[in-house]
């Protein structure tokens, strides 16, 4: 299927589902957010009690006691940020499987974003994403070119483990591999495709304010009440172009994250393809019957 069919299909996936693909996107911001800051107010006001024990008893000006809480509250910090990292992860990972549903034939919900957090997925998808962002992270030590390309060698790991719970954190990594051998030139343009309606705002701000150098200008050298009033208007001006970029997202991840995992689907069903003939989704109505019959016998010996 080529990149324009991908897109077109994505699009006529959402149609109906627009709303929760949308609210999905929020409350994974908002969840994200809400934790981050949470757990950050606490560690914040521990370091905080820290110090003031440190006064009370006299120290101070002991710059190792004054130190200590700084390099503890860092290094929470830090635990904390990979965590709350992990746990968007897992939403993300949600998401797009979510969207491996909706191609499947059902519609798209809130619960099912969170099926990464059932206690047959969850251990398995943790350690998939720990040991992926690993993988990728050694090999951009090397140069940033073979990290990128291990990225997208990775990128069906996930997707693959959606579809075989039963599948070991390293067959899944190997079998992402093998799939996207040839394909990932073809999945890099389909993501670019996106990336430019994100680029136009500020590229049209750019223009506007390339074209308006003399004006500038001519303000500045007005006086500086002048130049004041011309930066504060670009400032207003980009933060306008920043929340139209936002607005813009709402519309374009969706229709992204769509295209992502239709990709996914021709890659593993070929040109036996369509989501929108019933006999395609009555095959895939008969195999899940049987995966979650064989899942009922396996999920308790998993392999980790």
């Amino acid at each position: 299927m080529k990149r324009r069919e991908i897109k077109k299909t994505a699009k006529k996936l959402l149609k109906g589902n627009w709303k929760v693909a949308i609210l999905n996107l929020i409350i994974i911001s908002v969840l994200t957010s809400v934790i981050s800051q949470g757990i950050l107010t606490v560690i914040g006001a521990g370091s905080s009690f820290t110090m003031i024990e440190s006064v009370i008893e006299g120290n101070v000006y002991d710059s190792t006691v004054m130190a200590e809480p700084t390099i503890t509250a860092s290094l929470l910090s830090l635990l904390i940020s990979t965590l709350v990292g992990l746990i968007s992860s897992l939403m993300y990972a949600g998401y797009a499987w979510n969207i491996l549903d909706r191609i499947d034939g059902a519609k798209l919900s809130i619960e099912g974003m969170f099926q990464t957090f059932r206690k047959e997925r969850i251990f398995k998808t943790t350690g998939l994403i720990i040991v992926m962002s690993i993988l990728i992270m050694l090999w951009s030590l090397l140069f940033i070119i073979p990290g990128i390309i291990k990225s997208y060698s990775y990128s069906q790991a996930l997707n693959i483990m959606r579809d075989n719970p039963t599948i070991s954190i390293m067959d899944a990594l190997d079998q992402s591999r093998k799939m996207m051998k040839g394909k990932k030139w073809s999945f890099f343009l389909l993501q670019l495709s996106f990336i430019w309606l994100y680029i136009v705002p500020f590229l049209v701000y750019a223009l506007i304010l390339f074209g308006s150098v003399q004006t500038i200008e001519a303000r500045l050298d007005a006086g500086p009440n002048e130049g004041i009033a011309i930066i504060i208007g670009f400032l207003l001006l980009f933060l306008v172009f920043v929340f139209l970029a936002l607005v813009l997202s709402f519309y374009i991840e969706p229709y992204r994250r769509t295209a992502q995992q239709v990709f996914y689907r021709t890659l593993t069903d070929g040109d036996t393809f369509d989501p929108f003939h019933p006999d395609y989704h009555e095959k895939d109505n008969q195999d899940e019957k049987y995966n979650e019959d064989y899942e009922g016998r396996q999920l308790d010996d998993v392999d980790f």
